[in-house]
């Protein structure tokens, strides 16, 4: 199954039915309460925002495209496995190979010689079990 397939699955699974003008955001689901986007913000830049009645706020910074597209899926799939009645999925400590450290007032999550920065710790943690996966890897984990 293509990327583009996987998160259209989950965006559906998580509630997010209907799919952002092009636009508004490289890609994004929205349902009547909520939506979901990536955002190009700048050259070199990505992030991921929620919007919830109206205020938008950014949960995490990205270097590349591929990094923003791998926590969207992270979040699509934890809102979906909650929504179950899962466990989120995701062990609650880092990844041994993936270092977090509390920064101002964001998380940010170091791997690799790549960094992100997410607004919420536990949204740190989630992604730091998922950075370096494919998406499909990572839509096998969030089955599981």
């Amino acid at each position: 199954m293509a990327d583009d397939e996987i998160l259209e699955m989950w965006a559906q699974r998580a509630g997010f039915s209907s799919p952002l003008r092009p636009a508004d955001a490289t890609r994004g689901w929205w349902n009547p309460e909520a939506a979901f986007a990536v955002r190009r913000v700048a050259d070199s830049a990505w992030h991921v925002d929620i919007e919830n009645r109206g205020t938008r706020t950014t949960e995490a910074f990205l270097e590349t495209e591929e990094d923003a597209n791998r926590f969207l899926l992270m979040r699509f799939g934890v809102l979906w496995r909650l929504e179950q009645g899962f466990d989120d999925g995701f062990r609650a400590q880092p990844d041994p190979g993936v270092v977090i450290s509390e920064e101002g007032a964001a998380y940010w999550v170091r791997w690799n010689g790549r960094s992100a920065a997410i607004a919420g710790k536990r949204q740190a943690i989630r992604f730091s079990h998922v950075v370096d996966e494919s998406l499909a890897r990572i839509s096998a984990r969030l089955m599981t």
